[in-house]
């Protein structure tokens, strides 16, 4: 008992002191959020220095602390404050080690040290970096380079000549980087080799400094850069010079050449030659045979190409025979075999399918010849054999053009290119469900990304490293990105030899739903599919309101701004005018407009979509030419390789937004 009053007198003092310390630490909880959304905003206003300030509010016990830490170093960074910077990064990764972040944390802290001209401290952190990574070909074997130029030359040399070639044999290609080390690389009074000559002839010719290339390729052997030098004075304007290296060197050096630059060198020769295309191809073709030169395959498939009908199947015969490894070879067979199909040749055309399937093992051809090899057994009344090649396609591509056509056929319905006007999107009310199945975090880095998001901060998830393109996919959805969301999702499911259900994030990335509303007023009003036009959108934009082709289309429909003022005659409404077509709205609102003008004129829902890409008049000489009574085989004679492949995607997505969300 007689210790009772210490005990009573310690608990009287440090009671208050630890409620104090508890409601302050929840006052800086409560705060914290609002520090944190007021530095986003400012960061992306472009005031950096508000930004930290903000930032630095917050305290060490909130768990927004190693978020701040790091949107403190961006921000100094971003004032040149590399020191600073640095010293952020660091208590970021002490804070937060192994983090999603960590890559780019360890590289900026890199730079910073770098930039803040602490050499040596950026030395052990790239060096660290380029260990793990084991890849000359990495930003930090750059800056390696620049550290060591100015002490151990001979190092700088092996770094910046192994980023080089790194760089260039993996296609990895920062043209910023490639033409930066090749500059200091020239630069370090360092005797060159021939090979090293070489390096940097490639590299210039990479970063389309044609003269520079000329300079270190003109003095090597042209056995060891024959191709490159005929490139480089082709695209430094001497013509007339390449075009003599071409008929000199093609007999002697083109077995030496890589393939892509063998195949440029022929492409540009057919221009240099004076006559038809026809003409000019043949002449090439005839060289290469009287001499043996390399790349045969490539000069046959392009005169077959351009060859009257006869003529061309001929030529792809002759590369089926003579080089069946060809990457020509399967279109090759292709063509043949439709030849031969619409010639009711249906027992060659089996043969030659058959012959494609065994040859070229699962490539982006293959369902689509499995599925006419169906539709020659269906010809010759072998039901059973075509039902069997139609459920293989369906198994192995469901999310295929050619699958889902097949699994039409399948069902008996004669209903693929029939719309329903009555149909409606479901309203996005749930988000797309974060993919945590693809991710490496636990619950709680998923609490922390929700709430990063709540703070308005999309930009810090593009210095992360996910590790999954689909995780990929749904943060730069979050940040806004739909096209880049989307395109992320495709390629990933592309790749995957067991697709995922329908129902999945992946598929609902890849085939998103935005402007749902607005999309299903305009069908409902125009009398239109909604998933049609969602399909179309698609693939015109990918959903980007801002998109602009190279032709000058414009927006999520991508009109052209003459069809765009042709609808706008017809239209009565004032919100529809050619200068605000760029708003996702009008243009969403002329191009259904145009599409149901399509509609009246073909009332038929596949022509409207070949003539929404080919033209009105396109498709009227199609159908009289090639006629309607087969779809499948009108689809395959579109001679606009464009409109054929994009009637495929827009019917494909139409096809997948219905199991998806119907």
């Amino acid at each position: 008992m007689k210790y009772l009053k210490y005990i009573i007198g310690i608990l009287i003092i440090v009671v208050p002191c630890i409620v104090t310390v508890l409601i302050y630490n929840d006052k800086i909880t409560q705060n914290s959020p609002l520090y944190y959304k007021q530095g986003v905003q400012f960061y992306n206003d472009g005031d950096y220095s508000n930004a930290y300030y903000n930032f630095g509010k917050i305290k060490w016990i909130s768990p927004l602390y190693p978020a701040a830490l790091y949107k403190q170093a961006k921000s100094a960074q971003k004032v040149g404050d590399f020191k600073t910077a640095a010293i952020k990064y660091k208590l970021f990764l002490e804070k937060l080690p192994n983090s999603i972040f960590d890559l780019k944390a360890k590289l900026n802290l890199g730079k910073s040290y770098f930039y803040s001209k602490q050499y040596q401290e950026a030395k052990i952190q790239f060096e660290e970096l380029y260990k793990k990574a084991n890849n000359l070909g990495t930003e930090e074997v750059f800056f390696l380079g620049l550290i060591e130029k100015n002490n151990d030359k001979k190092q700088a040399y092996e770094y910046f000549k192994g980023y080089l070639e790194s760089a260039l044999s993996n296609k990895a290609l920062n043209n910023n980087y490639i033409l930066s080390s090749a500059e200091e690389l020239s630069s370090l009074g360092y005797e060159l080799s021939s090979k090293d000559k070489l390096l940097l002839g490639k590299a210039y010719y990479k970063t389309d400094k044609y003269k520079k290339a000329l300079e270190y390729l003109s003095q090597i052997p042209i056995s060891s850069c024959w191709d490159y030098f005929v490139l480089a004075n082709h695209y430094a304007g001497n013509k007339v010079i390449a075009k003599k290296l071409i008929e000199s060197g093609l007999p002697v050096y083109a077995a030496l050449s890589e393939e892509e630059n063998l195949h440029a060198i022929y492409d540009i020769y057919a221009s240099y030659l004076i006559g038809t295309k026809k003409k000019n191809w043949t002449q090439i073709l005839k060289t290469v045979k009287e001499k043996s030169i390399k790349g045969e395959d490539y000069v046959l498939y392009q005169l077959a190409e351009i060859s009257p009908q006869e003529e061309g199947i001929i030529l792809y015969n002759e590369i089926i025979k003579k080089y069946p490894e060809s990457k020509y070879g399967p279109d090759a067979i292709w063509k043949v075999f439709w030849d031969k199909y619409k010639k009711r040749d249906y027992k060659s055309a089996e043969q030659l399918a058959i012959k494609h399937i065994n040859t070229y093992k699962n490539i982006d051809s293959t369902p689509k010849i499995a599925f006419w090899l169906a539709k020659t057994a269906i010809k010759q009344n072998k039901l059973s054999e075509a039902h069997n090649y139609l459920s293989k396609i369906t198994n192995k591509y469901p999310d295929n053009y050619y699958g889902l056509r097949a699994e039409n056929i399948l069902n008996k319905k004669n209903d693929f290119w029939t719309t329903n006007n009555t149909n409606k999107i479901p309203s996005q009310k749930d988000e797309i469900e974060f993919p945590i199945s693809m991710s490496q975090f636990e619950i709680k880095d998923i609490k922390m990304i929700n709430t990063l998001f709540e703070m308005g901060d999309y930009e810090i998830w593009s210095d992360a490293n996910f590790n999954n393109p689909i995780v990929e996919s749904w943060f730069a959805l979050k940040r806004d990105k739909k096209a880049q969301s989307i395109v992320l999702a495709r390629d990933e499911i592309d790749k995957m030899d067991i697709k995922p259900p329908f129902i999945s994030a992946s598929y609902k990335l890849a085939y998103p739903r935005h402007w749902v509303d607005e999309i299903n007023i305009a069908g409902n009003k125009l009398g239109l599919d909604p998933f049609l036009i969602a399909a179309l959108i698609r693939e015109e934009s990918y959903f980007n309101e801002y998109a602009k082709s190279s032709t000058g289309a414009i927006g999520l429909m991508q009109l052209m701004p003459q069809t765009a003022n042709y609808m706008i005659s017809k239209l009565t409404s004032n919100i529809a005018s050619i200068q605000n077509i760029e708003n996702p709205r009008t243009n969403l609102y002329i191009g259904c407009n145009y599409l149901k003008y399509l509609k009246e004129q073909f009332n038929d829902d596949l022509m409207v979509i070949a003539a929404y890409n080919g033209g009105e008049g396109s498709v009227r000489r199609w159908m009289k030419k090639y006629g309607t009574n087969d779809y499948d085989e009108f689809i395959e004679e579109i001679p606009y390789e464009e409109t054929q492949n994009y009637v495929k995607k827009v019917f494909r997505s139409y096809h997948m937004y219905q199991k998806i969300y119907q």
